[in-house]
């Protein structure tokens, strides 16, 4: 077996588990931020009134946008190594696109992280405010 087989089929499957991360984040965010918005506009829990959901919103959306700027650079990363199984001269050219693609996609984790704590923040507060309307 072509020892440039075995790094080309190595650096597909490193990508695969890479890109189905940043699959998994970007579902995550972008069904948070739907969940926000059918929450916002009264389709769930119409019942309750809705909290100001701007930032957390902004942060699901930003971490949907980090998360698939992410997977980009993490194809740039996988087509620099192919690149180099092909030509058989080994460099680090792809390390400055896998290190955005890690950056991305940590920023992409803390963004859900924050949006989530946001989110939870502002609903617990309106309820302790409204509990306090009600005891007076």
């Amino acid at each position: 077996m072509d020892p440039r087989a075995q790094q080309i089929r190595s650096t597909g499957i490193a990508f695969s588990l890479l890109a189905g991360a940043f699959r998994f984040l970007s579902w995550l965010n972008g069904g948070a931020a739907l969940a926000l918005v059918a929450f916002s506009l009264g389709i769930v829990g119409g019942d309750i009134a809705a909290p100001d959901l701007q930032l957390p919103l902004a942060l699901f959306l930003a971490g949907l946008l980090v998360s698939c700027l992410g997977l980009l650079f993490a194809y740039l990363a996988q087509v620099s190594l192919l690149r180099q199984g092909y030509t058989g001269h080994l460099t680090r050219g792809h390390w400055p696109a896998q290190l955005l693609a890690m950056i991305c996609y940590l920023l992409g984790a803390l963004a859900f992280c924050a949006a989530c704590w946001f989110s939870l923040g502002q609903g617990a507060a309106d309820a302790q405010q409204m509990t306090s309307y009600a005891s007076r």
